[in-house]
């Protein structure tokens, strides 16, 4: 969609609620300038990783309010502190998640948190293109696949201050079934919806509940949605045969959450949260090396790293029941497919 001359291609979303390009050919001027940039058509990353980390930020103030140990603040602050930019998604105010641009530290802070969805990246790529042909250095953070399509999209001779960071991902869940989640929990509830928490970190970091918080100020919590997530049956279907799921990353760095820190080191193990921090590329390697000050870390193996984190090795498993599950979608209202699918 960004890269098209002649803007013949815009996103649609499906029946199951994701965006894919849709182009109206009586704009398209057969450039194939979409193809030709297009990261499924290109070749996934040669990378090889060069090292691995488990970090804890030295600030407990920011491991607290970060979704795992706060490495991202680290590396994010580097760019803030050399007149850079970062980009990362946020969840705005209707709730929906898209990827935003940030210059302070205010603006950086909305990326914190995981957004169990998928970002609608708009006309990002533009954005990101222009900052870099202006001379900033620019952080791009995304899904592995976001990352892949922000490398493709911009031409070589301006990738040197391009700095990536992509997430170990489990696949992205429905918008729709998201959206439809949240007007459960108002309908059942009889109240708006303030604020939400997709991993409501109150209840210890390797717990996954999510919190709607109302504008009258109560609360509540449940696994509704983070149960419908892990049975599998609402990932986008490339997600199911992802390209980015082994150890050859896009990013310069790659995070995640390192779960199984207990058993490499377990005094680096708290209930506030490890970061796992995997090294692909040289520069990613002097850009860790740049902040490491701000970090307690220990060394680790791509063994380490791979043993509980699986999308390391391959992709998620598509559910038996996925079919089953979009039938019943069609067919049943949401209290019953909280009642089949959402139930412990």
């Amino acid at each position: 969609k960004n890269i098209c001359p002649v803007n013949a291609i815009r996103m649609v979303e499906d029946e199951e609620g994701f965006l894919y390009p849709q182009i109206d050919n009586n704009f398209c001027i057969n450039c194939n300038a979409c193809k030709g940039i297009c990261p499924n058509v290109k070749k996934s990353s040669d990378n090889e990783i060069i090292k691995a980390y488990g970090v804890k930020h030295k600030n407990l103030e920011e491991r607290k309010t970060s979704r795992s140990g706060g490495v991202f603040i680290a590396l994010s602050n580097y760019f803030l502190n050399n007149n850079g930019v970062i980009y990362g998604a946020v969840l705005n105010d209707d709730f929906s998640v898209s990827h935003k641009r940030a210059e302070t530290k205010e603006e950086r802070d909305r990326f914190k948190g995981s957004k169990y969805v998928q970002s609608d990246m708009k006309d990002i790529l533009k954005q990101v293109k222009k900052d870099l042909a202006d001379g900033r250095l620019v952080l791009f953070s995304g899904t592995a696949c976001q990352v892949a399509a922000v490398k493709s999209f911009i031409p070589e001779n301006m990738l040197d201050n391009l700095y990536t960071c992509d997430l170990i991902c489990h696949g992205v869940p429905s918008t729709k079934v998201y959206r439809d989640f949240l007007k459960y929990i108002e309908d059942t509830n009889g109240k708006k919806i303030a604020e939400f928490i997709f991993r409501d970190k109150s209840f210890g970091w390797e717990s996954h509940y999510e919190t709607c918080i109302f504008e009258d100020g109560t609360k509540i919590s449940s696994q509704y949605f983070r149960n419908l997530f892990y049975r599998h049956n609402i990932l986008r279907p490339s997600c199911y045969e992802c390209n980015y799921a082994n150890t050859h990353r896009p990013g310069d760095i790659t995070i995640a959450d390192f779960w199984g820190i207990e058993e490499v080191n377990a005094e680096f193990k708290d209930s506030i949260g490890v970061s796992l921090a995997i090294i692909n590329s040289n520069k990613g390697e002097k850009l860790f090396d740049a902040v490491m000050p701000e970090l307690n870390t220990i060394s680790c193996s791509i063994e380490d790293c791979i043993k509980h984190t699986y999308t390391l090795s391959n992709p998620t498993p598509i559910s038996p029941e996925r079919d089953e599950f979009w039938v019943d979608y069609n067919t049943k209202d949401f209290k019953e497919i909280i009642e089949k699918y959402a139930q412990n």
